[in-house]
């Protein structure tokens, strides 16, 4: 009582100041009682989903794998999923580690089982352990850039790629889309991952000094012409 009689004895902007004080100190103390204190570190584990984590059947295991594949039924399954409050403000996972980390949640394929790489599809290439989303799209937007893969080792070009999926990828009955190397312009040539605007250049060079190329040997004079490009080229030339 002493403290407010005293209050009462004050100035005008004296008792604005403190009455001020009073209300911010009550306002903090009813945050701090409402959200009961919680500690919003960095560390924190924050729970961000939580669905149906039951195992299926023998039962339902044996008779999907006996399924064609166009006729499997996908049994989805999944786990409780943490993040921590990181993510949250904005961080995330480089896309190539997301991945990883989505295909883990993923219904997969067996070892012994195949997707054939250069006919599949996003969809079927998520189910080969160790792709996930991300990887998937790159699979198919390389194999466009490409004209269609002849070789599962020409997925060694991509980026970060897991060498271990590619036991379960298979090429059959290639058909790579095909380069007329003796028509298309400098531009339309270095568009293709094998060639480089220099090795475009000596193409159409070599077309206005000695006509149309008969082989990609005619080229194994200069030094952008190794015999490890050219056969890495080969299946995509037409003359």
């Amino acid at each position: 009582m002493k403290f407010f009689r005293e209050l009462l004895y004050l100035q005008k902007s004296d008792r604005k100041v403190i009455l001020t004080l009073l209300v911010v100190i009550a306002i903090a103390l009813g945050v701090i009682f409402l959200t009961g204190g919680q500690n919003d570190s960095s560390n924190a584990l924050v729970f961000a989903d939580s669905i149906d984590n039951s195992a299926p059947s023998k039962h339902y295991r044996d008779s999907f794998h006996k399924k064609p594949y166009h006729e499997r039924t996908v049994y989805v399954r999944t786990k409780v999923i943490y993040r921590d409050t990181a993510y949250q403000r904005g961080r995330h996972l480089p896309d190539a580690e997301h991945d990883s980390v989505v295909a883990l949640y993923q219904p997969k394929i067996r070892r012994g089982e195949h997707v054939v790489l250069n006919t599949a599809d996003t969809t079927q290439l998520k189910t080969v352990p160790g792709i996930g989303p991300y990887f998937a799209r790159k699979i198919v937007e390389y194999g466009e850039r490409l004209g269609g893969y002849v070789s599962v080792d020409q997925l060694d070009e991509i980026e970060d790629f897991p060498l271990e999926a590619k036991r379960y990828l298979v090429i059959e009955n290639p058909s790579p889309r095909k380069l007329n190397i003796n028509r298309l312009s400098l531009n339309d040539l270095r568009k293709h991952p094998y060639l480089n605007f220099y090795q475009a250049r000596i193409i159409t060079d070599y077309r206005r000094l000695h006509g149309p190329l008969k082989s990609l040997q005619d080229l194994r004079l200069s030094k952008d012409f190794s015999p490890e490009v050219i056969a890495r080229l080969e299946p995509y030339i037409e003359y």
